[in-house]
């Protein structure tokens, strides 16, 4: 009854990696399905780390999962940047996100977002409606440029409802 939103870190589709990281993959399947299944709104990031889980085969298979739990739920593709213990692999390029994004549209997914390379992904930041494919939510990184979501959630030129949170009744 207190949390209204949940974010994810999925870190990539392949048990082993997972398990070099101290987790188990199906553990956050399991969490990422049953969060929704609650009714919670949920949001899922994946690090896109070169050499880790940037395979076309392993960005399908997580967008493929994800789709499978809901269309609507957002996944957020972020880039990798050297820093601190991780300065092995290189970093995250656009393009390497525009092909996790396209496995995310291609799975079926709604809303997928490109991010840690602002104004590097050209449209890859911001929100369409799945309906009509106007832009919803323009953005450049952090920056909103113009949000034309209704107040009560929907598309100002189809009326279709946009899933999310648009305010909290407490």
């Amino acid at each position: 009854e207190h949390v209204d939103l949940y974010k994810v870190d999925l870190k990539g589709f392949d048990d082993r990696n997972y398990r070099k990281l101290g987790g188990v993959l199906d553990n956050v399947l399991e969490t990422i399905a049953s969060l929704v299944e609650r009714g919670l709104w949920v949001e899922v990031v994946t690090l896109v780390v070169p050499g880790f889980n940037d395979s076309d085969a392993e960005l399908r298979q997580i967008a493929q999962f994800l789709a499978g739990v809901s269309v609507d739920l957002p996944w957020h593709v972020t880039a990798f940047h050297q820093d601190y213990k991780m300065t092995d692999p290189r970093n995250t390029q656009p393009d390497d996100l525009a092909r996790a994004y396209d496995a995310g549209r291609e799975a079926g997914l709604h809303y997928v977002y490109a991010g840690n390379r602002p104004g590097r992904v050209e449209s890859r930041e911001n929100t369409f409606c799945p309906g009509c494919g106007v832009t919803l939510v323009e953005r450049t990184g952090f920056h909103v440029h113009a949000n034309r979501i209704t107040a009560d959630g929907q598309c100002p030129d189809c009326s279709r409802p946009i899933p999310g949170v648009w305010h909290v009744n407490r």
